[in-house]
């Protein structure tokens, strides 16, 4: 209930009419069968999904930047990050970086933050920053376990926890700029905006 209130995004009048007919199918489903989806879908409920968004996309970025232009390691600004996963680039770092940024500007377009395009490059480039230590804080925990995966369940990913690693530092983060940092920017840019008229 991150956000409860329910400020419609730039994408309601096309998603709406297909979230009310799922809402209608839902309603009709027997009450033995558990709801997935809860309507209406809250601001933080959007907000978490382009935080998710955000960080599994800059593993991706992250991986293929690495392995196209990866040249410099981890290690050679931070022996304790090479140490801990030492295939990691900084030209990955980069590219992680930049992909986080770009779906961070079009999610704050889409939750109309004040300034999207900051506010949103900013947002995503911090969570891929923020997801690589979760990254990072996984893997120190399998070198010292003396373990390579977390486990099978999902075959050469190196288990759940390879896959959820960059939340566990995120999620703190998210929930202060969900809170407050975005509702103070959105009351800066009204009072900014009664000002100028």
């Amino acid at each position: 209930l991150l956000g409860v209130d329910r400020e419609p995004t730039r994408l309601a009048p096309l998603l709406g009419p297909i979230l009310d007919m799922l809402g209608r199918q839902a309603e009709s489903l027997p009450s033995s069968i558990p709801q997935a989806v809860h309507l209406p879908i809250t601001t933080g409920a959007v907000f978490i999904f382009w935080t998710w968004l955000c960080l599994a996309f800059s593993d991706v970025g992250a991986y293929y930047a690495g392995k196209k232009f990866g040249k410099t390691k981890l290690s050679a600004i931070s022996p304790a990050a090479g140490a801990t996963s030492p295939n990691k680039t900084v030209e990955g770092v980069l590219g992680g970086c930049a992909v986080s940024a770009a779906l961070g500007m079009i999610g704050a377009w889409v939750q109309k933050w004040p300034s999207f395009a900051l506010t949103g490059a900013m947002h995503g480039c911090l969570l891929a920053l923020i997801g690589l230590i979760g990254d990072l804080t996984a893997s120190m925990l399998k070198r010292d376990a003396g373990m390579k995966d977390f486990g099978d369940l999902l075959p050469d990913h190196g288990g759940i926890m390879d896959r959820v690693d960059s939340f566990v530092w995120s999620a703190p983060y998210s929930w202060v700029v969900c809170v407050y940092i975005i509702p103070a920017l959105k009351k800066a840019a009204a009072a900014k905006a009664a000002l100028m008229l």
